[in-house]
Formats: C-alpha cells, structure tokens, sequence
C-alpha cells in the first residue's frame, strides 16, 4: 500500500491561485485544534481537518478564525489518499452585520428621550441658579435700603417683615425646585444606564468581522485527506512557578516546576497537545544596529496636562510531608497500604537556545486569561546549606540553598513556594539558571538561630579642634550583636553589617572597630562587610562593631 506524504505550504499573502484554475470550488470544513505551543507572549496554533477531496481544483475554508491571528505566520500541510498539490494559503476578512432587534429601536428611542429629560433638567438648573443670584442680590440691597430708612424715611416693621418674608419664601421655593431636579436627573440617570446595558447586549457583535483561512490545492485523485494548518495569535502567555521541598537534615532540595497558562484569543483549547516553549517569537532575530551618538546640551522634560514634552530648542496539587505519629494512628488501617500518587511531568526538549516542555496529556485551557497550573518538570538538587542574617534590618536568620542546576535545561526567573520539612514556610524567587549555574534559593526564616543586635553607646559630644573652622560635632557608636545555634548540628552563618560611608570631606568617619577582626568586605558595596561564623550546637558568638563619626555641627546628616 502506498503510504501518504506531508505536504508543506508556507503561507501566501494575497489571492494567489499559483498553478490551480482560480475558478475552484469552495468547500467549507470543519476543524479542531489540536496542538498549541504557548510562548511567553503569544501561541502557535494547530488545526486539523478530515475531508474527502472530489479530483480537481478546490479551494478548502477554515472558519471562523479570530481577526488577531498574525498573517504571516499561516502555514498549511496534508497527508491522505488523494494526490494533492497545494498552492498555497490566505487569511480572508469579511464585515458581517447581524439581523437587527426590533427592540432596539425602542430602546435608542427611549435613550434619546431620557436624553432629552436630563438636558431640560438641566438647563432647569441654570435658571434656578440665576434666580437664586437674583433673590441674593435683592436680599443684600433691600438689606441696605433698610438700614437707609430707618435714618430718613421711618419705614414700618410690618413692610420690612413683608419684605423679608417674601424673600425668604423665594429663595426656599428656588432651594425645593433645585433640589427636586437634582433627584431627578440621579433617577433618569440610572434608568439611563439600564436602558444603555440592555442596548449593549442586543447589538454586541452585530456589526462584527470574521476571519477564515483559505487553502488553494488541486487534487489530481480523489480521496480522504487530513488538512493541518497552523498559525500564531496573541493574548495568550505562560509563566513558571516554582515549590522548592527540602528538610533541615537533608542537603537536598526538590525543585518542582509548573507553568501558569493564561489565554484569552478567543478559542477554547479542549483537550489539546499543549507544550510550553521558552522562545519569544516576537523578538527580533537579528542583532540590534548601533547608531550615532550625538553629544547636545541637556534639555529638561516637562510634563503638561499628561504628556510629556521636552523645551523648545509556574495547578498540581503536593501530598502534605511530616504527619506526626498521632495523625497517622487515626487514619483508616487502608490508608496504611495506600500509595502516593505520582506526578507527571512534561517531556523535555532543547530546541536551538529555547526549551520546550510537552505536556503528558492532553489540556484544557478556556479563554478566561485565568491561571491554570500544569506540571513541567521535578529535579532533586544537591544543595550546599548556610544561614544568612542581617541584624541592622531583620533579627532572623534565613536559611539559604546553594544549589546548581544538573537538570540540562534553563530554570527561567519565577516565584517559589518554600516548603521546609513538609510545612509551607515562605514565598521567594529564584532567578533565570542556566544549565550548571549556581543560584542561591532561600528556604526561609530558621528560628533555632537565634539573632540578637542592640546598640551599647552612642555619645555626642560638641568641641572646637585645632585646624578646623567652627564648631564640630563628633558621635560615638557601638553595637553588640549575640547568634547562637540550637539546631542541634553545626552550622555555617554569614552575619552581614555595614559602615557609614562618607561622600563629604567634612564627614569623618573613622575609629572603626570589629571584633572579631576578621571580616569581609563587600566590593560592590562601599560600606558592607560580612563575618562568617561555623557555630557547633548550642555555641554562642558576641559580634561587635564601634566607629566615629564626626562633621561641622550645623550640618545634618543622614
């Protein structure tokens, strides 16, 4: 029996019929996805179709499609009984108008009457307004005329009550009828906004595009054929996450990867061949050209009303570790012969500089651009052990792995749930590794190393010294600080501080004292040093650090 051949097509912008009568006969199919590779910033699609191919020209409609699917990334290819020659593939956009609601325009009429309430309402508004200036202004001169009166006319108490009265009623009458149109422009508005909601759903998607695929092929006999065709859309990405599981008495950690998948392309992926890729498509694959650089004088940035303007001129679930003895007796004698379930992870590939990761089953991801949490990979990581603290800003000691990537494949940068002998403990992040780099992945805060810092003097004293202008102000400082370890096994622990840095002539800083001595210091970081400690069980190490700092008494420091 002969066996079919793939046939590949790159894609064809345009109408293109090549060698095939342009004449041919559409026939619509359906498809299905199939397989999609998720990238960090979009996804590659495949889709496949079963026909039966009549001997001729055809031309072969997928639809519908979304309208973001990039065009020059289609591509077409097929396998079966009929001798096939493609010629190539299109993306063709129509405008599509669906039938209109007779309801709809009842509610565009009532809209533009409601429209019309509120703007008389409004316009009610301006008038009460300047009839309030008005009254006001009345009141104010009326006021004055009074007074005027009582020197020369001897006005009587009745005519200045009336008068006041009347004023008085008006400018309420004037308050009551605003007011009221105030409440009646909030009732008109919401009913405003329902009628608005319900236009929204009769007329979402009536006037719409769809987008289908073309394929222009000629089969020379007739027979089944199985068309795939595939191709790149956006608003799609996939991100790792990370569970880091070790034990105080183990110097190994098992870093789990997961990938979180989020879409939103307008396709349903049912039960596809999934893979998640590390390559970014939509970085250029060509080295970046360096242009001329142009020394001019600087000119600020402005920002004006918003713009800116320059002067003018990784869901698997992990059974939980360390049930204690008296949670074990309670469970059911079966639970005692279960087994723990496996997980299974993705089939790994290096491709190039980028790594996939194909998934072991067949995934469902909807387009709802939620989180789905799939399982990528397990390694166990030898792990060189340390304690870290920082005294100065946080009185624990953090627990912290020097592992080295033996997997073969890159770790890209994510979130870590740390989980240390069974229990969640903390949340870190461990960065991009490369095959064999060395990463440091903290395992969180270890309690039985016990950090203690506090300040034993700080003196100032204000003098005048030989030499120097003024008065100057000189401080004394000194602090203590206790690690002791009750981890029951000796341990290594960085103890890191720092030192005042001047940038200043007239700041000194100098009577510096470390005791122990033996320290290191940080070469990136003017100011920074460490000591390395190696306590045995229950040992206790006193750190202690004193300097002066000195500068002209007006001046403040920081």
């Amino acid at each position: 029996m002969r066996q079919g051949v793939w046939v590949i097509v790159i894609a064809v912008v345009g109408g293109l019929c090549g060698e095939a009568p342009c004449l041919a006969e559409t026939i619509e199919v359906e498809s299905r996805i199939v397989a999609v590779t998720v990238f960090p910033d979009r996804a590659g699609v495949t889709r496949q179709a079963h026909l039966t191919l009549p001997q001729g020209a055809h031309t072969v409609k997928l639809s519908p499609l979304p309208s973001q699917v990039e065009p020059d990334s289609v591509t077409a290819k097929g396998i079966g009984g009929a001798e096939v020659t493609l010629y190539g593939v299109r993306l063709v956009t129509t405008q599509l108008q669906a039938p209109a609601d007779p309801k709809v325009k009842t509610l565009e009429e009532d809209i533009r009457k409601i429209t019309y309430r509120q703007q008389h309402l409004r316009n009610t508004r301006r008038v009460l307004e300047q009839e309030r200036t008005y009254l006001n202004s009345i009141q104010a001169a009326s006021g004055e005329q009074i007074g005027k009166d009582l020197v020369t006319k001897s006005p009587t108490a009745s005519d200045a009550a009336s008068l006041l009265t009347f004023l008085d009623e008006a400018l309420l009458k004037n308050f009551e009828r605003d007011q009221a149109a105030v409440i009646e422009l909030e009732e008109w508005s919401q009913q405003l906004d329902q009628l608005q909601r319900e236009l929204a759903v009769l007329t979402q998607g009536r006037d719409r595009q769809e987008t289908a695929m073309l394929v222009d092929l000629e089969a020379r006999k007739a027979g089944s054929f199985q068309l795939q065709v595939a191709y790149r859309i956006p608003g799609a990405t996939w991100q790792p996450t990370y569970e880091a599981r070790a034990s105080t008495d183990a110097d190994i950690v098992e870093v789990v990867s997961y990938g979180l998948v989020r879409q939103q392309t307008g396709e349903e992926w049912a039960e596809v061949q999934l893979t998640l890729s590390t390559a970014k498509p939509a970085m250029a694959g060509s080295m970046p050209e360096l242009q001329s650089w142009f020394l001019r004088p600087w000119q600020p940035v402005y920002k004006e009303k918003g713009v800116l303007t320059r002067a003018a001129g990784l869901g698997g679930f992990a059974l939980e570790e360390g049930l204690d003895e008296a949670r074990k007796d309670a469970m059911p004698a079966a639970a005692s012969l279960a087994v723990p379930a496996e997980m299974a992870y993705a089939t790994v590939a290096t491709q190039g500089p980028s790594v996939t990761f194909q998934l072991p089953k067949p995934e469902s991801i909807p387009a709802d651009w939620q989180p789905h949490k799939v399982p990528v990979s397990s390694a166990r990581l030898a792990a060189n052990r340390a304690y870290e603290t920082t005294p100065a800003l946080s009185p624990y000691a953090f627990l912290r792995a020097k592992v080295t990537n033996t997997t073969g494949t890159l770790y890209l940068a994510g979130p870590v749930s740390v989980f240390l002998d069974g229990a969640f403990v903390a949340t870190a992040t461990l960065k991009q590794t490369a095959p064999n780099e060395t990463a440091d992945l903290y395992l969180g805060v270890d309690e039985r190393i016990k950090v203690e810092r506090k300040p034993l003097k700080e003196r100032v004293e204000v003098s005048l010294l030989p030499g120097l202008r003024g008065k100057t102000k000189t401080t004394d400082y000194e602090f203590l600080t206790t690690v002791e370890n009750f981890t029951g096994r000796q341990m290594a622990i960085t103890v890191f501080d720092r030192l005042p840095v001047s940038e200043r002539e007239e700041i000194v800083v100098d009577s510096i004292k470390q005791a122990p001595a033996d320290v290191e210091r940080d070469p990136e970081k003017p100011g920074v040093f460490h000591w390395t400690l190696r306590l045995d069980p229950n040992q206790k190490q006193a750190l202690t650090l004193s300097y002066r700092v000195r500068h002209p008494v007006e001046m403040q420091i920081q």
